[in-house]
């Protein structure tokens, strides 16, 4: 869906691009994104972990991600929770960790905190939003900010096993990103999904296939400059 998931944000991911909709989770949930080589360089390798599961009140989630080789790698560690203010409105919060190694400059461990938002002023239309790194961390003696960043989004669904996502997010050091993108389920156990992004220019593509309570994914997106990515995505449910 090109990343536009701060409105759908429904699965266990959701603790990194909108806690809020954690609260989607009723039953626990076990999810795991490998990206072997971004753009065909092995060194621009992605590979997480994320998991939820149901509380009273509410639903925590958490994740862990690599990225990146020898000479450069981040490590992030983020544990979220979203609860339900009344029916419809949720919220949520997000604590990250992310520790980041250079060779030969050293290592910097930082803590973010993200906020989302999750609501349902109609039957058939949902609102997300979600705001990253809210204290505007920075690192190193330039004093760099990590990304910080506002995400607003709509999933809307005139039809069962349909959805429309639209998202503009926008990053304090760069310009607007659009994002939009849709899934059609066939059968109860297919799912295709595609979507456009620019800033950079972005397509993607994907399907997943469920059996029982495992899911299978697949989804490649192609940069207008740099050219195909592939990823994998396998996710368990229990108590489905």
């Amino acid at each position: 869906l090109a990343n536009a998931f701060v409105a759908l944000a429904d699965n266990p991911w959701a603790v990194s691009y909108n806690p809020a909709g954690l609260v989607q989770i009723r039953t626990p949930e076990l999810a795991t994104f490998y990206v072997p080589q971004q753009f065909g360089i092995p060194e621009l390798r992605t590979i997480s972990l994320s998991a939820a599961y149901a509380v009273n009140p509410g639903t925590v989630g958490a994740f862990i991600e690599q990225f990146g080789f020898d000479l450069y790698r981040t490590t992030n560690i983020g544990l979220g929770y979203g609860v339900n203010l009344e029916t419809g409105v949720s919220v949520g919060a997000a604590i990250n960790v992310e520790r980041t190694a250079i060779a030969r400059y050293g290592v910097s461990n930082d803590v973010t905190l993200d906020v989302g938002l999750l609501g349902r002023p109609l039957d058939k239309l949902t609102i997300g939003f979600c705001l990253k790194n809210i204290t505007a961390v920075r690192i190193g003696l330039n004093h760099e900010r990590l990304p910080q960043y506002l995400a607003i989004g709509t999933c809307y669904s005139p039809f069962k096993n349909f959805c429309l996502v639209t998202e503009v997010e926008k990053d304090v050091q760069f310009p607007l990103v659009v994002k939009a993108g849709i899934e059609e389920t066939f059968f109860e156990f297919v799912s295709l999904r595609c979507g456009v992004a620019n800033n950079p220019d972005k397509f993607s593509a994907g399907i997943a296939i469920r059996y029982a309570s495992i899911e299978f994914g697949y989804a490649g997106y192609s940069h207008s400059d740099l050219g195909w990515t592939h990823q994998i995505e396998v996710a368990i449910q229990w108590g489905s």
